[in-house]
């Protein structure tokens, strides 16, 4: 089998969460054509899965030699989980905001960063993160204003929270979990809307 063929045999593995099989099979292409970027990337995140992290963190360092420099910002990506699966979450933002500064129109890193400063308890930071990564032109934006409605109900800023998820269902009408959100949040809305009309309707009757 040509290299092409076995990489799509690496891609169909891991699309079937052939955990162990996408390992075993990145180990043989990489003997082989150990300067393949796509499958230091594919082999990283694999590891990174299965906790292991010190031979995850060789593949990308291996990976940041020898990707093109217009490619440089899916290594740091993955360090950026890489990092925050160990648990070191202010390295982690720091490594996906430099992703972001090399592709700075995409969302995708600015909604990382968000998760991982979410991670350490920083929900404000978080917020700020996928405030920013919602005005992005490229990149999931439904996604980004899910994310800032999740933030903003966990500050209790429910009518921010519920345009959040608005936003995101006009983007994706079919983002089934937002609309899970939104049916949460106007819960709370009309609760506190009759809280709110109680005492006018006591003093109304007295």
């Amino acid at each position: 089998m040509d290299p092409k063929g076995k990489f799509q045999a690496i891609r169909e593995a891991d699309q079937n969460d052939q955990i162990g099989y996408v390992r075993h099979l990145c180990e043989r292409f990489l003997e082989e054509h150990p300067d393949h970027g796509p499958a230091l990337l594919r082999y990283s995140r694999n590891l990174i899965a299965l906790g292991v992290y010190a031979e995850a963190q060789t593949a990308l360092d291996h990976a940041e030699k020898v990707v093109p420099p217009q490619h440089l910002h899916l290594v740091l990506a993955r360090r950026g989980h890489l990092l925050e699966a160990q648990g070191r979450f202010d390295e982690a933002v720091e490594t996906f905001m430099e992703a972001h500064r090399l592709d700075p129109d995409d969302a995708t890193y600015l909604i990382y960063a968000g998760g991982a400063a979410a991670c350490r308890g920083d929900l404000h930071l978080a917020l700020d993160f996928y405030d920013r990564a919602s005005r992005c032109p490229e990149g999931c934006i439904d996604e980004a204003h899910f994310n800032r409605g999740g933030k903003l109900l966990a500050l209790k800023r429910y009518d921010e929270a519920a345009e959040a998820y608005r936003e995101a269902l006009r983007l994706d009408p079919d983002y089934d979990i937002a609309k899970e959100r939104l049916e949460d949040v106007e819960r709370i809305l009309a609760d506190e809307a009759v809280v709110r009309a109680g005492p006018e309707r006591t003093g109304s009757g007295a």
